[in-house]
């Protein structure tokens, strides 16, 4: 009696509960299922598998049980719903730490409109065939659930699917044609994945399709007529391999919301259809080989834009004088686009934009008063202060940076490099406790770093190379202890390296000093960066020798790969606020932008920048050009990453490690000009990647070590080097006349003979070997010889003791007159 009461009131309990979530809004379906207590046996024993082949770690799915109170409530059991019938309806277990793999027991829940799975980690197994035979599914998630292999044909039989997301995983092969019978599709997304092929035509048939997302793959071909489905609200296709022209865009006048074709390699025009979509807020066709004229018809229309990102292609923008356009943009990137060479007159209706680059756009005018709020001394006005990031580099701009004291703390970029800005720096850089990355090299800026640069804990890069800075490095930048990049070279900065640089910034990758007028020692301190990939102190006035301690550079020494992030700095615009509901999915609150270090190195005699994944595997140490004393530490033989090493122009002396050939990746060796002796160490011709090499105008001496290698290289290279010699050297370059050298370099005077002279000598011993063992045979042998040689023997024997006698009595004589 007592169960059959508990039982009926756990009824009204969950029908109490159906109704208030209907009332308070917080169920909008309108198909709701409202759960039991008790569901199909058969497909309780479908979850109870399904859950054997799970990982659970944190037990949460203890409700599912076998134990006898909790079969009743199999309904009730977390993530499970059901419908009246005692069907299971509902299966959501997303986001949490599960593992395993899917169990084919879960094809019977026949009744299964919603599945999923996103965020559970399948351990890369496939997605099963079997999942297409549950065909009441309206809902099936599974993103980011490390799946892969390819996507099964079998999903197409799932007819009543309105919702179909495998985003996120390992997926590769092609879209399934099979899903063009998905008629009831309203969002597909397979992002980020490793889907190939071109994009089936099949899909044209989806069409009540809303949101296509298919970015982040590698897809390719042209786009098919799906793009003529008229309900489409989200298309986003970027970064493939997708080619051809942008289609004729009629028809999305009313639906299109996002349209985002970005690193692509589309070609053309822009259609001027696009400037028919009257609801579009996002447009990002950036990073594409699209070209042409972009006229008053690109945006007449475009009443709902907010984020404009053309950058990266090959536009030139003429928009007539009189014509305003209609949208007030937040984010505005147009790199690259031809705006100039006046200042766009268009921009000066945009007055709340937080994020702007027209870096690159062969302007060549000053900012124009009209664009600012109002106008402060000084040449260059000021700035809406709500800006998050501020890129005008590349352009021709003039005037001092006074103006940046007027924008608020957001800023997270300022990029001001290759311009003509003068003057001294702004101590107003408390207020930009944000800035992530700060630019402003080749300019014509000097005076002193400012002590507010102290207050930028959160800078990750610094450049501020090729400028006038005078002074010492100021101890205020030791605060700034998440720098990874700093580029203060070509200026006229002072003083010794501080000691600071290696106890505070430890996160350092990048250090370029060059081209200054430092002085004094090398600090031990500066080995404390464990992650120096790039050291370059050329050019200045320091003293001392050269740390042994430099085998503390772990990154030039071992062979783990570098971290993604290593080159990349990560800087925000606040976009996500002026973005509608429905992008919220797809868009991340705060939309983050990526700055790519760029270094300026001298490479093989030349000065080259590199970017990204070069600039991740090069390890240079550049300390030419200076005064640098002492001995070459043999400890840089540890640093086998290495590929160029500079350290010419410096008064450094003694041998060259012998094991210089444990650098085996350096590709450039520069040690010319200072005062090395000895021999060149044979290990050098084990460096089978060495492009450039240069011991010129030292005191090496000896012969070049054989091998291809070093014969490889011209004259040049061994040039100064008097006793050095060898090919490639001539044998004018060799030792002079009355020159002593040791027994082993003897043999190799007279350069080429080394075969014929081993010959002879092989030759004359095996000649004394045969005739003295041919007499000595004879003489043993045949008696009459015996006999001849012996008697001739006495007779010499007596006619030398005659011959002495008398040659000794005579020279008594002498000796006794000589007396007398």
């Amino acid at each position: 009696m007592i169960h059959f009461v508990v039982y009926w009131l756990l009824c009204i309990l969950v029908l109490f509960i159906s109704v208030a979530d209907r009332t308070l809004g917080l169920n909008e379906d309108a198909n709701m299922t409202v759960k039991v207590s008790s569901c199909i046996e058969k497909e309780r024993q479908a979850l109870l598998k399904f859950k054997a082949d799970l990982i659970d770690i944190h037990d949460i799915l203890n409700s599912w049980s076998n134990k006898e109170e909790m079969k009743k409530l199999c309904c009730f059991w977390w993530g499970v719903t059901c419908d009246f019938t005692g069907h299971v309806t509902d299966l959501d277990i997303a986001e949490f730490q599960f593992g395993g793999k899917i169990n084919p027991s879960i094809k019977v829940l026949k009744q299964l409109q919603t599945l999923d799975l996103s965020g559970i980690d399948f351990q890369s197994n496939h997605i099963p065939n079997f999942l297409g035979s549950l065909t009441n599914l309206q809902h099936l998630d599974m993103s980011n659930a490390n799946l892969s292999g390819p996507i099964p044909r079998e999903l197409g039989n799932l007819s009543n699917l309105n919702y179909l997301d495998l985003s996120g995983n390992s997926l590769v092969g092609s879209i399934p044609v099979s899903f063009g019978a998905l008629t009831s599709l309203v969002t597909l997304d397979l992002s980020t994945n490793q889907l190939g092929g071109v994009i089936p035509h099949q899909l044209e048939n989806l069409s009540n399709l809303s949101i296509l997302n298919l970015s982040v793959n590698l897809l390719r071909g042209s786009l098919p007529d799906f793009t003529k489905r008229t309900s489409l609200v989200i298309l986003s296709l970027a970064h493939n391999f997708l080619n051809g022209s942008i289609p004729d865009l009629t028809g999305y006048e009313s639906s299109l919301v996002e349209l985002d074709l970005s690193s692509n390699q589309f070609g053309g025009e822009l259609p001027n259809s696009v400037g028919q979509l009257s609801n579009l807020e996002y447009l990002n066709i950036s990073s594409n080989s699209l070209h042409g004229v972009i006229s008053d018809l690109h945006f007449l229309n475009l009443f709902s834009l907010i984020y404009l990102d053309m950058s990266l292609n090959s536009f030139s923008f003429k928009l007539s004088s009189r014509f305003r356009v209609p949208f007030q943009l937040k984010i505005i990137n147009l790199k690259s686009c031809k705006l100039g060479p006046s200042f766009p007159v268009w921009i000066k209706s945009q007055i709340d934009f937080k994020d702007l680059d027209i870096s690159s756009a062969g302007i060549s005018d000053r900012i124009p008063v009209w664009w600012f709020w109002d106008r402060l001394e000084g040449r260059v006005p000021r700035l809406p202060s709500s800006l998050a990031s501020l890129n005008l580099s590349g352009n021709k701009f003039k005037g001092n940076l006074s103006f940046l004291c007027h924008i608020d703390g957001e800023l997270t970029l300022i990029d001001l490099s290759n311009n003509s800005f003068s003057g001294s720096l702004p101590d107003c850089w408390s207020q930009f406790q944000n800035l992530v990355v700060l630019d402003l090299s080749n300019n014509y800026l000097s005076g002193k770093i400012p002590h507010s640069f102290r207050l930028l804990y959160q800078l990750e890069a610094l450049y501020l190379r090729k400028n006038s800075f005078v002074g010492e490095l100021p101890i205020s930048l030791s605060n700034c202890t998440n720098l990874r990049f700093v580029d203060l070279g070509e200026n006229k900065l002072s003083g010794t390296i501080p000691s600071w640089v290696g106890e505070r910034l430890t996160r350092l990758y990048v250090l370029v000093l060059r081209s200054n007028m430092l002085s004094g020692n090398l600090p031990t301190q500066i080995c404390r960066l464990y992650n120096l990939h790039i050291l370059d102190l050329s050019k200045n006035r320091l003293v001392g020798n050269v740390p042994r301690c430099f085998r503390n550079f772990t990154s030039m020494s071992s062979s783990r790969r570098s971290e993604d992030y290593l080159t990349n700095h990560t800087y925000y615009s606040y976009l996500s606020i002026f973005l509608p509901p429905v992008i919220s999915k797809l868009n991340p609150k705060m939309v983050p932008q990526e700055f790519i270090d760029n270094a300026l190195v001298a490479w093989k005699g030349t000065d080259r920048s590199f970017r990204r994944s070069n600039l991740e595997l090069l390890k240079i140490i550049d300390l030419s050009n200076n005064n640098l004393s002492g001995e070459l530490p043999i400890e840089i033989t540890r640093l086998v990453k290495l590929v160029s090493l500079n350290i010419s122009f410096n008064k450094l002396h003694g041998e060259l490690p012998k094991d210089i050939g444990m650098l085996t990746s350096l590709e450039s060796l520069d040690l010319s000009r200072n005062q090395f002796s000895g021999k060149i160490p044979s290990s050098l011709s084990e460096l089978h990647g060495l492009a450039v090499l240069d011991l010129s105008y030292n005191n090496l001496s000896g012969k070049i070590p054989s091998g291809t290698q070093l014969q490889g290289f011209n004259s040049s290279s061994y040039e100064g080097n008097t006793l050095l010699y060898g090919p490639p050297l001539t044998p004018i370059s060799g030792p002079t006349p009355g020159t002593t050298i040791d027994d082993e370099d003897d043999t190799d005077l007279h350069g080429g003979d080394d075969d014929f002279w081993n010959s002879y000598y092989m030759g004359m011993g095996s000649g004394f070997a045969v005739g003295f063992w041919g007499i000595c045979g004879l003489i043993f042998l045949n008696h009459r010889c015996k006999h001849f040689l012996f008697a001739s023997l006495s007779l010499a024997k007596d006619w030398i003791y005659v011959t002495v006698v008398v040659l000794f009595r005579k020279f008594k004589r002498f000796l006794a007159s000589l007396h007398s």
